[in-house]
């Protein structure tokens, strides 16, 4: 890998570019976190309130089918608030890793940058 050199002030805004990128991004992960929360929160409530997983719901839907009572309507709503809600939550769940590995790294080149001055 070859090395670049630059001048001392330009060093000093790379520098501040870098802090307040991660200033940033650490924002944005925390935002993720809350949402991820609320993705959370509305997936533990549908587990206490039918007692099981969400795949055990939809097999029940799928092998019954959906009954046409208004219990039967607020149960198949239910069902897809929370696929929704569990597809989100995976989504935040993997933006997330992938900020924080990026975060990481870097940060990890940063240091390598700032030692091999």
């Amino acid at each position: 890998m070859s090395t670049v050199s630059i001048s001392r002030g330009h060093q000093s805004l790379l520098e501040q570019f870098v802090l307040m990128r991660r200033e940033i991004v650490l924002k944005l992960i925390r935002r993720l976190k809350e949402d991820l929360a609320f993705y959370e929160t509305i997936i533990e409530r549908f587990k206490r309130k039918y007692g099981c997983e969400l795949a055990d719901l939809e097999e029940r839907i799928e092998r019954e089918g959906v009954p046409t009572d208004a219990e039967g309507h607020r149960i198949w709503e239910d069902s897809i608030e929370w696929r929704n809600a569990a597809e989100e939550a995976e989504r935040v769940r993997e933006l997330l890793s992938e900020l924080e590995e990026a975060l990481e790294r870097s940060h990890e080149r940063l240091a390598e940058h700032l030692r091999a001055r």
